[in-house]
């Protein structure tokens, strides 16, 4: 755990592996790694920042921006920002939705040859305290994870079996997700975490946008219990519903 952001795969335009290995990459994303990509794009240079991965068994992962707010609009500059949802994994293609403020939306989907990609992971997440969905804790210590929240320590929440929460269902294969929080909070013995937003997509894996996609708000808590307003990008209002998940609780202990 060195809290430094390190190499970890690098892929060809091809998608061939060049150094390190996509396993290395999925068993630090279990942990509850930060993960980054850079691509060399056509005519420029980016790297994309992911508020929320997925983890699945085996080789399975995937990046997901949850709330990236956009200017241009098909090759020209848009009259006003909006939503645009991505999702990554090393399979070349991406997904990618753009919600309008006038509640239009463009399916983006698609495969671009970029000339590298390049998986960064940050290890530097510890679980303090883990429970299954009825709060009945599994490991770890809830006076160690309210200590850290009292301490100002950043935070990170992994919830299982996350995709397929507006249907609350759980048949997919095993996974957690790992969802960043912006504002920690304890009351009546238990922690909870306000979350940036979030992304519930269809429980399968590999998984596209396009089978199913929801915008959320939502308000885990050590309980096992989720407060969830969701809405289908451009199908406002919101639909609030509870859930009841397991999850892990992370620190940071670098960085």
């Amino acid at each position: 755990m060195s809290g430094q952001w390190e190499l970890a795969l690098e892929q060809n335009p091809e998608l061939e592996v060049v150094s390190g290995s996509v396993a290395q990459v999925a068993e630090a994303v279990r942990r509850g790694a930060d993960l980054r990509l850079f691509m060399e794009a056509r005519g420029y240079d980016e790297t994309l920042y992911f508020q929320q991965v997925y983890a699945g068994t085996g080789d399975a992962f995937a990046g997901l921006m949850s709330h990236h707010h956009s200017y241009a609009h098909r090759g020209e500059l848009a009259e006003q920002p909006y939503f645009s949802f991505f999702r990554y994994d090393t399979g070349g293609a991406f997904s990618q939705v753009k919600w309008m403020l006038d509640g239009s939306i463009f399916d983006e989907q698609q495969r671009l040859p970029y000339g590298v990609y390049r998986w960064y992971v940050c290890d530097r997440w510890r679980v303090v305290y883990e429970h299954d969905e009825h709060g009945q804790p599994i490991a770890g210590d809830l006076d160690e994870l309210h200590a850290a929240i009292r301490a100002g320590r950043s935070l990170k929440v992994g919830v299982r079996q996350f995709h397929g929460l507006a249907a609350d269902d759980t048949s997919g294969p095993d996974q957690v997700s790992f969802l960043s929080v912006m504002q920690p909070l304890i009351a009546d013995g238990h922690a909870g975490a306000n979350c940036d937003f979030v992304l519930d997509c269809a429980p399968k894996w590999p998984f596209e946008f396009a089978d199913g996609m929801h915008v959320g708000m939502i308000w885990p808590d050590t309980s096992g219990r989720i407060i969830c307003h969701l809405v289908r990008p451009g199908e406002l209002p919101f639909r609030r519903t509870e859930v009841r998940r397991g999850m892990q609780w992370l620190i940071a202990d670098v960085g």
